[in-house]
């Protein structure tokens, strides 16, 4: 008998909480077609979602593509971009001056030095292109700075201006890296 009235009580207290929400819902609804400016309100655009298959990302893994970006997207204020990165080789420190990397490792591990600063300036002129390299500053390495080992199903965030680098990798060395301003 008293497992029968706490089901009861149970049922009751979801009915109650559902019914409580939807009031919630339809006088805020209500509120807001009744406020000053109401009919002025438009909705912005919403971006398609992007889906990209598992052979796709590998293949920009693998250097099959002409980049790594998988995604560049520019909504305003949302800036960012999604990359499959795959490393090779040691490759040079870097600052990014605008741009925040949130990276998840996916394969290998490496040891990510932080902080410090750049050595020796080796920053390119410009992009094959022509274009001004302005975003990004290069060395040769990091002197001082933090040192940790980071593998599979790491998360970082390097905030802009941050001197980052690999090294001691454990090939391949892939990760998704999404770029935000």
């Amino acid at each position: 008998m008293t497992e029968g009235r706490v089901k009861s009580a149970s049922i009751m207290a979801v009915v109650t909480f559902i019914c409580a929400s939807i009031a919630w819902a339809r006088s805020h609804a209500d509120a807001a077609k009744n406020s000053p400016g109401a009919s002025t309100v438009t909705m912005m655009p919403v971006p398609p979602v992007r889906y990209f298959p598992r052979k796709e990302v590998e293949a920009t893994f693998n250097h099959e593509r002409p980049n790594e970006t998988l995604f560049d997207s520019d909504y305003g204020s949302e800036s960012f971009k999604v990359k499959a990165s795959a490393r090779t080789k040691l490759m040079s420190a870097e600052t990014h001056m605008e741009w925040t990397d949130v990276i998840y490792i996916e394969k290998g591990s490496a040891t990510l030095v932080t902080g410090g600063r750049l050595a020796d300036d080796v920053t390119p002129k410009t992009f094959p292109d022509g274009k001004p390299y302005l975003e990004t500053k290069m060395g040769t390495s990091i002197i001082g700075g933090e040192s940790r080992r980071i593998s599979v199903g790491d998360v970082v965030v390097i905030p802009a201006g941050t001197p980052h680098w690999f090294t001691d990798m454990e090939y391949p060395f892939w990760f998704f890296n999404v770029k935000t301003r």
